[in-house]
């Protein structure tokens, strides 16, 4: 592999410079690595004691409402103009784009686009937010990075999907070049990591979470729900407990329904019951807006106030519809402020 086409990579430190031996400090597992090794990433490799990207500028683009990303409260009916990239530092058995968070890079093919070409065509699309996600873009750190900086540059707005289990460094850096971040949160205790991505740590990604929320960063988090070894309503309630007394009642919530992909295509997907006895435990904890995914027009993907019960925004799986909510982001009945970027 010739390093010159390479992009060498950030946030890593040689621990033993004459046998080449470097340590990645983009994540929490801080592979350490030789020559020629990759991360358990597979996007980050050591060539020649210098770390490199694999990744870097592979992506692929699509054009979707914001909606389809289960982000809603985040420029609610907006075009949004999505970069997928490629790889994850995570192994999740319900990984529903398995096919490119966990390929190795020397098989990639199609065209790289540097950041200042992947701007314009968010630009060029008519789309007023960008988006990284689908798969871990923060494991293509650098390039998300520059192309978040541009397109920001170009009055885009940005939005982030990820795991959240990165180290506070790198993620400090990111957060000031987007304006909303969407965390998935794979279980509620590092066991729950373990068995449903081969490793992570729920009590780091509860410290970026707060990190994100502190930093004034828009903040929405989804976790997926089943009945057999993944998540369950009791997961439910305890995260929307997390968010409530530890961040805020505000953060959207969003219950992903869990669909036959990748490690679990023997599961049956998440029965409606289980997912309205989640939303309920989530409620009763205290969250004031939470959202059932995966179930077609479900009335529990609908946004009211939660001071006076207005309706504030009507979803359906193909429309979304701005009742009775200001630009400014207040309720037109009650004039509550919602937690919510409309301009």
């Amino acid at each position: 592999m010739n390093a010159e086409l390479l992009h060498e990579a950030e946030y890593y430190q040689v621990i033993d410079e004459e046998q080449q031996i470097i340590k990645c400090t983009l994540c929490p597992f801080e592979c350490e690595l030789g020559h020629k090794e990759k991360g358990k990433c597979k996007a980050r490799m050591n060539i020649s004691g210098k770390l490199y990207s694999l990744t870097y500028g592979f992506t692929k683009m699509q054009i979707n409402r914001i909606e389809k990303q289960h982000v809603l409260h985040f420029f609610p009916n907006s075009r949004a103009q999505t970069f997928m990239t490629y790889n994850c530092n995570l192994d999740c058995v319900f990984c529903p784009v398995s096919d490119i968070s966990q390929v190795e890079p020397e098989t990639i093919s199609g065209k790289k686009y540097p950041p200042e070409q992947a701007a314009m065509f968010g630009l060029a699309s008519g789309s007023r937010v960008m988006v990284f996600g689908d798969s871990e873009p923060l494991v293509s750190f650098e390039w998300v990075r520059d192309t978040a900086k541009i397109a920001k540059e170009k009055k885009m707005k940005i939005l982030l999907r990820t795991n959240g289990y990165f180290n506070e460094e790198p993620f400090k850096e990111i957060l000031e070049y987007v304006d909303a971040v969407a965390i998935e949160v794979k279980g509620l205790d590092n066991d729950d990591y373990l068995r449903n991505c081969g490793g992570g740590n729920f009590e780091h990604v509860k410290k970026i979470m707060k990190l994100i929320y502190e930093h004034g960063t828009h903040l929405e988090v989804s976790l997926v729900i089943h009945e057999k070894n993944i998540n369950n309503e009791i997961s439910a309630g305890a995260l929307a407990h997390f968010l409530a007394t530890e961040i805020s009642p505000d953060i959207p919530l969003h219950l992903e329904r869990l669909k036959p992909a990748y490690k679990v295509k023997d599961l049956q997907p998440t029965s409606k019951d289980l997912m309205e006895e989640a939303f309920k435990m989530a409620k009763e904890a205290g969250i004031n807006f939470c959202y059932i995914h995966g179930i077609p027009d479900h009335p529990e993907n609908n946004t009211s106030c939660p001071k006076c019960g207005q309706l504030l925004i009507k979803r359906t799986s193909t429309t979304t519809e701005v009742l009775r909510i200001s630009l400014d982001g207040r309720c037109n009945n009650c004039q509550t402020e919602i937690y919510i970027v409309m301009k």
